[in-house]
């Protein structure tokens, strides 16, 4: 179990990594779900390859001390979608 001060440092970093990944041009949408499910949030990546986005989200210090877990899937939106 980790204790607040460990929680914080990693929610730090969590945040880092995903401002990180935005600067760099890579994440286009990132956020945590409303409801109480197994998955805490999403993020839905501009990257050419799964291996890509691994290496992108493995650098979390959250996804490294297990705190948090991901799955990804490939997904492509339609030409012109966007979100308002």
């Amino acid at each position: 179990m980790q204790d607040s001060t460990t929680t914080s440092k990693l929610q730090a970093g969590h945040i880092a990594n995903i401002e990180q990944m935005e600067k760099d041009g890579k994440l286009c949408l990132a956020g945590p779900f409303g409801d109480d499910g197994n998955w805490r949030g999403i993020l839905i990546m501009d990257v050419k390859t799964i291996e890509e986005a691994k290496t992108l989200i493995d650098k979390d210090p959250a996804i490294q001390a297990g705190r948090l877990k991901y799955e990804i899937h490939p997904w492509w939106g339609g030409v012109g979608s966007k979100l308002k």
